[in-house]
């Protein structure tokens, strides 16, 4: 009875160093922040509450709220220049497809400072 006692309750271990193993695993990030780094955007653009850092020294614009103001449709009509905003259109129309689109414009509209 001993044995079986010290057998189950290191089963019960074993799981639950397996279960803590695995609750500590960082997310993904999300395929619109890769997208972001992978079209270069942090040449122009920072994104502080995402450690990203862009590589201008002067008129950096942090897109760290930009959520808290812009839709993703807006932002996506933005980025291929049939919107404007206060009157200039954005500098480079995005040259993805329309996945990419749809997944950057999504994830920059999730940023939003409290």
């Amino acid at each position: 009875m001993k044995n079986v006692f010290s057998f189950v309750l290191f089963l019960a271990f074993i799981v639950a160093m397996y279960g803590f193993a695995f609750s500590n695993v960082p997310a993904a990030d999300p395929a619109g922040k890769k997208i972001f780094v992978d079209s270069k955007c942090a040449s122009c653009h920072s994104v502080t509450s995402q450690s990203i850092e862009s590589k201008k020294k002067d008129k950096i614009v942090d897109l760290s709220n930009v959520g808290g103001k812009l839709k993703v449709d807006f932002i996506k009509s933005y980025l291929l220049k049939k919107e404007k905003i206060e009157g200039k259109a954005h500098p480079a129309t995005f040259k993805g497809d329309e996945t990419a689109l749809t997944d950057l414009a999504t994830w920059l509209a999730t940023l939003k400072q409290k």
